[in-house]
């Protein structure tokens, strides 16, 4: 795979930011039969899949703690990895717009430079914990945009979430910062439950959910179980598993890897 490291002026976010962008590449083997010209004749658009990172992390992270460049190489797919900062990918009540500029500004920066695909059937969202939330939320509220999503150990009670946050000493006011809490985050845009089955009462088409996580991960497995449950009494497409594992990357490398097989697996009647 290619890597290119991107900083470039994000309307939306109005600063700098960053996002690292993997494409598939030919091997040392068929670029030694080729010609210049061949190596670098426009290519057919990849699919493309946008990681995202959790708490703490950044555009970095999925590359250094896994193998998941080598998998998405392996199955001719472009990697998006954006830089979240800890926003929860939420337009903040007070600050900056991470959702706009994940579900609108992001792609259209991406397909200006990158021969990724502009089809919704190519098109796929994934992330862990914090990124499992925004993945969900963009795929839900935005589901002309995904074939499939995929959240592994989602951190995806935002409600629960914020309130913790707001008391915690640490992280003083940052729920009341990223999310309107003078209003109830229950049954709101925010709410991927509420989501799932505003999304679900629609009639519009769902993007399939992969849901995974751990076992021994005791605060997100909860989360993760109640949109399952969520997803079963609504009847939305879905896959869960679960394995051994707490809220580590020897789980999520392990699982990144299933969720990329789901979405390369999918019919594409079903995308």
């Amino acid at each position: 795979m290619s890597l290119f490291q991107c900083s470039f002026y994000s309307h939306s976010l109005r600063t700098i930011t960053k996002v690292n962008v993997c494409l598939p590449e030919y091997s040392s083997g068929q670029v030694a039969a080729m010609t210049l010209e061949e190596c670098y004749a426009p290519r057919k658009p990849f699919p493309v899949l946008y990681l995202l990172h959790g708490m703490n992390g950044d555009e970095t992270v999925w590359l250094r703690r896994t193998n998941v460049e080598r998998y998405a190489g392996h199955l001719g797919m472009a990697l998006v990895l954006p830089y979240g900062e800890n926003n929860y990918y939420t337009d903040n009540a007070h600050g900056l717009k991470w959702f706009t500029y994940l579900t609108q500004e992001l792609p259209l920066f991406v397909r200006a430079h990158f021969p990724v695909s502009t089809r919704r059937q190519d098109t796929f969202i994934a992330g862990l914990s914090m990124g499992g939330y925004g993945a969900c939320k963009a795929a839900l509220r935005c589901p002309e945009q995904y074939a499939a999503f995929a959240s592994l150990s989602g951190a995806l009670d935002v409600e629960t979430i914020a309130r913790e946050y707001n008391v915690n000493s640490y992280w003083e006011g940052l729920g009341d910062c990223i999310f309107h809490t003078g209003q109830p985050i229950g049954g709101s845009e925010e709410d991927v439950y509420a989501l799932t089955r505003r999304l679900s009462a629609s009639g519009v088409r769902r993007p399939p959910a992969y849901l995974c996580c751990g076992t021994e991960d005791e605060e997100c497995m909860p989360m993760s179980r109640k949109l399952l449950e969520v997803m079963e009494e609504c009847g939305y497409p879905h896959t869960w598993e679960e394995g051994p594992g707490a809220h580590e990357w020897d789980f999520w490398e392990t699982y990144i890897r299933r969720a990329l097989d789901f979405f390369v697996s999918l019919p594409q009647e079903d995308r």
